[in-house]
């Protein structure tokens, strides 16, 4: 509302100039479909555990409008941390998005059973500093 009150008196003659005033003002605003590109920058974190990365670039596949889904696992694939899981699907690559998922859960599997069974007051004070160290060893 502030910007329309300090439109100067007289200077908007019709609704439509006022829709292109506003509409130009505002558009900063303005949201834009993001593009198949956008994906090859949801990287896999330092710390971040596989199931959390894979939640996120799910989440972020569901951001871009029109992608071609047989670019999905290797885009996935590139952005991966270095380890195990990488590797494997480095040898034997998947041929599409959900059988890189469906691999991802074997090792999403192994990942937190490794980390369950570490010892547990090493693993509690990990969690009370605020720093959950949630993968293993091999997937850095």
């Amino acid at each position: 509302m502030a910007w329309f009150n300090h439109l100067p008196i007289r200077t908007i003659e019709s609704f439509e100039q006022l829709s292109q005033r506003f509409l130009h003002h505002f558009a900063i605003n303005k949201r834009y479909p993001k593009t198949a590109s956008y994906l090859f920058t949801v990287i896999q974190r330092e710390y971040e555990s596989l199931r959390e990365y894979v939640q996120r670039f799910s989440k972020a596949v569901l951001e871009v409008p029109h992608v071609n889904p047989e670019l999905l696992a290797s885009i996935m694939q590139q952005n991966l941390r270095r380890g195990r899981f990488r590797e494997s699907i480095a040898g034997k690559p998947p041929a599409s998005l959900d059988e890189l998922l469906v691999r991802a859960k074997e090792y999403i599997r192994i990942e937190e059973t490794s980390y369950k069974n570490r010892n547990p007051s090493k693993r509690r004070a990990e969690e009370e500093g605020g720093h959950s160290k949630r993968h293993v060893s091999d997937n850095n």
